[in-house]
């Protein structure tokens, strides 16, 4: 398979159209248009459904697509390590991380990284740890910013305990309180993000038996951090997801105290990258060094 071709079709997938993807790889629609044809020509499949609102990945496109996104990582291994070999780091990095840990940890990281290793580039998506801890085992990410649940296939390094907070609004019976009992999870409303399918909260309630009362979810901390301020109910997140915010809310810590290990996964599938592994030895000590 041309590499081109399979650039084309992966870089259309990441951005739902060919315009897209023109956009990003310097190419004209037409172009990309014609590689993808060319690479379902070789193959003998239909790999999107072409429409005017742009493409979606057919069936036969979605077992294909992980396959060809390896190929295309394949190849950038060679060139990395050729590189690694003359003495120069270069490649591609895909983050996937927490929206807090992207705001609070990736900027300063990033910022003097680039400063070291300018040849590499660096790919971050956002997203709730159920999404994150996918790309990372599909390998669709390299490197993952996250709370340990101990349910991840690579390697692992701890970089923080980060406590769990309660947000509530200023006018909340809560509010006057030094500290929220966890025990208040079972009768007061909450809002939980992560569409309430965190992992780390759940960790919790079932340490202490507790069964919540969740009345309000959603994928973003920040709109629940909104219908917390409006004393909608309590928020229930850890610390670093509250600086992002200017909300008028009160933060709590809990009672009993609670924290998450947050730290970095490293793709089982991205572990030999020179790229990665420069990434990952310098994120450690950066954080050594705080």
């Amino acid at each position: 398979m041309e590499t081109a071709r399979c650039k084309a079709f992966a870089s259309a997938v990441r951005h739902g159209s060919f315009r897209g993807a023109a956009e990003q790889l310097n190419y004209t629609t037409s172009a990309v248009s014609q590689l993808v044809a060319a690479l379902e020509e070789e193959l003998q499949v239909t790999l999107f459904h072409r429409s005017r609102r742009g493409v979606q990945l057919t069936a036969d496109g979605e077992k294909l697509y992980p396959v060809i996104e390896n190929f295309i990582r394949q190849e950038e291994r060679i060139y990395e390590t050729a590189a690694e070999i003359t003495g120069l780091t270069v490649g591609r990095v895909t983050i996937a991380a927490y929206p807090s840990i992207c705001a609070a940890w990736l900027p300063e990281i990033i910022r003097r990284f680039r400063e070291r290793y300018p040849g590499v580039e660096l790919h971050i998506d956002d997203s709730i740890r159920r999404y994150v801890l996918e790309a990372l085992n599909a390998g669709r990410a390299d490197v993952g910013f996250l709370a340990d649940q101990h349910d991840f296939e690579g390697e692992w390094f701890e970089l923080a305990q980060n406590p769990m907070v309660a947000v509530v609004g200023k006018d909340s019976p809560y509010a006057g309180l030094d500290a929220f009992p966890l025990s208040e999870c079972e009768r007061t409303p909450l809002i939980q993000s992560s569409y309430g399918k965190d992992k780390d909260l759940e960790a919790i309630f079932d340490r202490y038996g507790l069964r919540p009362n969740i009345v309000t979810t959603t994928r973003n901390s920040s709109t629940a951090a909104a219908l917390a301020q409006s004393n909608m109910g309590v928020l229930l997140v850890n610390e670093l997801s509250t600086r992002m915010w200017s909300f008028d809310v009160k933060i709590l810590p809990l009672d009993p105290p609670q924290y998450v290990s947050l730290g970095m996964g490293v793709s089982a599938a991205s572990a030999s990258s020179p790229a990665v592994k420069a990434f990952s030895r310098f994120v450690r000590e950066y954080f050594r060094e705080l």
